[in-house]
């Protein structure tokens, strides 16, 4: 077996490429009106990339589903149905290379987590670990870059993840709040 990685210093690297990313994005963007910034992991978290969510990418979105991809719902319903799509936003990967040397750092991690088997406690720790240090970055985030305001909604989100697994994370990014908004659109959304 693999020797357990060490997570020392993880936390500030994270935080410190969501900062980049997010001045580069804020700078390419200025007009654009976040409502969900998201860490988007692939399942063993052996790499991160950055979903935007804005108003302004979710009608372009929902347009497009519409005229492009012939759906039949209303553009209302749409957007009501991709606002929490991290993979259908325009900006979702967008700026990647700020996530380089953090990727490089979680990639060298896959061979203690290929080394373990799936009923190991070792991989529930190191998975939890990993969560625990992408919602701790994103909270150092909040605090250091968007000087504690409460919005955008900040989570971390693996894609086929449950709307339990999803509200976790919102919940332990968030203030209850923002927690409170995110369920009543989705309960607008049915």
């Amino acid at each position: 077996m693999a020797l357990p990685p060490s997570y020392n210093g993880l936390v500030e690297e994270v935080a410190d490429a969501l900062a980049a990313h997010y001045r580069q994005w804020v700078a390419e963007h200025p007009t654009d009106d976040i409502h969900a910034y998201v860490i988007y992991a692939t399942s063993l978290v052996s790499s991160i990339a950055v979903s935007v969510l804005t108003e302004q990418g979710l009608k372009q979105v929902a347009l497009d589903y519409k005229n492009k991809h012939g759906y039949q719902e209303s553009l209302a319903q749409l957007e009501r149905n991709l606002r929490w799509s991290v993979a259908d936003t325009p900006y979702c990967g967008d700026i990647q290379e700020t996530f380089g040397l953090v990727n490089d750092r979680l990639q060298s991690m896959v061979a203690y987590v290929d080394s373990l088997e799936i009923d190991d406690p070792a991989w529930d720790t190191h998975m939890d670990a990993l969560d625990s240090i992408l919602v701790t970055a994103l909270k150092r985030f909040r605090h250091t870059e968007l000087h504690d305001e409460v919005r955008p909604m900040l989570y971390v989100d693996f894609g086929d993840m449950s709307d339990d697994e999803r509200l976790r994370f919102i919940t332990q990014c968030n203030d209850p709040d923002v927690v409170e908004s995110y369920c009543v659109s989705l309960a607008s959304a049915d």
